[in-house]
């Protein structure tokens, strides 16, 4: 189930503070107010390195379970927030769950949170002291902001609506600049089915291009189902550098994921060829991440495919089912003792690697790679038994096939390694119009 928040605010004016507020306190916070709003208005347009690794709490356990990492590339184009995967130049007005297609994901991490302090007129802020962040210094202020008046639009599968918004930002008492802000959604409608949600996202001034502004460093988004169940997203922001005019690009589908090459020819690859594989990039589950990129090259000739022509594209899903299976115990020791539960659809000690191939390239060729796996070979001819491909399981426990060119393989929790050499077994299909 994907899930998405995005920060809302209604209209633009300064915020309000408490009545009880001193006039010294209502001078310093307009300060604070104007110099969060110059940042905003100064922030060059940029892209940077975005790594987000998911997690999910189950009530009474002790700790998170990761459930995976993504590895995206975020530009901050003309005020708006884009993502795309990694070395791509089509980035989209997608949240990065809407991305991958699946968990949940925070809008807001760079500027729309600010915004929703500072810019939005019916937000009510209080001073309540000093206190000290990461070892600094800092003011502790307090905001509110009406369902109604703005504050965080909410989706949840096919539900969605308004929840109020309240939480807390820090200021440096000397450069006046922004530490952090912390974000809670509340008041929230029953057919939400949520308990909270909560983006905490921290600050550090950095420079882009030849001006010094302040850029998220970080951020924690934490989901409270109404069962007591935490989804986490923890992100960290990196490399950050200006975009410039003579930079590509573009706004829309993904359609490559490698740079092109002067001198390559568009082509198609006819139907019915059948394709062997060989994984040239081992995929480690607890190293990889969502959005790295994938090589493999072919093993012998089919048709006008010669062998030794290259396949590139990447990763798109990672699944560990016992991470995500709350009924699950530990496995029976005693030759009689009950099985563990199995909830439908889950797959008890496996995890899901996604890959996606999206282009062929051979001589001075290059063409989309539309095809479906067949079969799964740990040699040529030799079936590999530890590892199953046949789509996966959506949120509502239907089996979803894998389009052309995607396979989702199935490996063991104790050997969780795709392996340089594996051998893949596919057929190409009829390319989809305008692919």
């Amino acid at each position: 189930m994907r899930v998405v928040l995005v920060l809302v605010t209604v209209a633009v004016a300064a915020a309000q503070t408490e009545d009880s507020s001193s006039p010294e306190d209502t001078v310093l916070l307009t300060r604070i107010q104007q110099s969060a709003l110059e940042d905003l208005s100064r922030i060059p347009n940029y892209v940077c390195f975005d790594s987000i690794e998911r997690s999910l709490w189950i009530p009474g356990e002790r700790e998170f379970r990761r459930l995976d990492r993504m590895h995206l590339e975020l530009a901050h184009i003309g005020g708006v927030d884009r993502f795309s995967w990694l070395g791509d130049s089509a980035f989209q007005s997608k949240t990065p769950s809407e991305i991958v297609g699946y968990g949940a994901s925070f809008r807001g991490d760079f500027a729309d949170n600010r915004a929703l302090v500072f810019k939005n007129r019916w937000t009510r802020i209080r001073y309540t002291g000093r206190e000290t962040i990461e070892g600094r210094p800092a003011m502790r202020y307090e905001y509110e902001v009406p369902r109604n008046r703005g504050g965080l639009a909410v989706a949840i599968g096919s539900d969605s609506g308004f929840v109020a918004a309240r939480g807390a930002f820090w200021v440096d008492p000397e450069t006046l600049d922004l530490l952090r802000i912390d974000v809670e959604g509340h008041d929230i409608p029953a057919s939400l089915s949520l308990q909270s949600a909560v983006a905490r996202t921290t600050y550090w001034r950095v420079l882009i291009g030849e001006r010094g502004v302040v850029l998220a460093r970080n951020s924690e988004f934490l989901l409270t189902e109404r069962d007591g169940t935490v989804k986490r997203n923890l992100s960290v922001f990196s490399n950050c550098r200006e975009y410039r005019a003579e930079s590509t690009v573009t706004f829309g589908p993904n359609l490559a994921t490698q740079p092109s090459t002067p001198g390559m020819q568009s082509t198609r690859v006819p139907a019915g060829l059948q394709l062997q594989l060989v994984l040239d990039t081992p995929l480690d589950v607890n190293k990889v991440a969502v959005g790295d990129s994938v090589r493999a090259h072919v093993l012998e000739r089919s048709g006008e495919v010669p062998k030794g022509a290259q396949v590139y594209g990447r990763v798109n899903r990672l699944i560990r089912y016992n991470d995500q299976t709350p009924s699950l115990g530990p496995a029976p020791k005693a030759r009689h003792a009950a099985p563990r539960v199995q909830v439908w659809g889950q797959h008890l000690d496996e995890i899901l690697i996604g890959i996606e191939f999206s282009q062929l390239e051979y001589r001075r060729s290059r063409a989309p790679f539309t095809a479906r796996l067949i079969a799964v070979e740990s040699q040529s001819g030799k079936r590999d038994t530890q590892i199953r491909g046949f789509g996966y399981f959506g949120d509502d426990t239907m089996v979803r096939y894998d389009p052309p060119g995607a396979a989702s393989l199935y490996i063991s929790e104790e050997d969780p390694v795709l392996r340089r050499g594996l051998i893949m077994r596919w057929v190409t299909v009829e390319s989809q119009r305008g692919s």
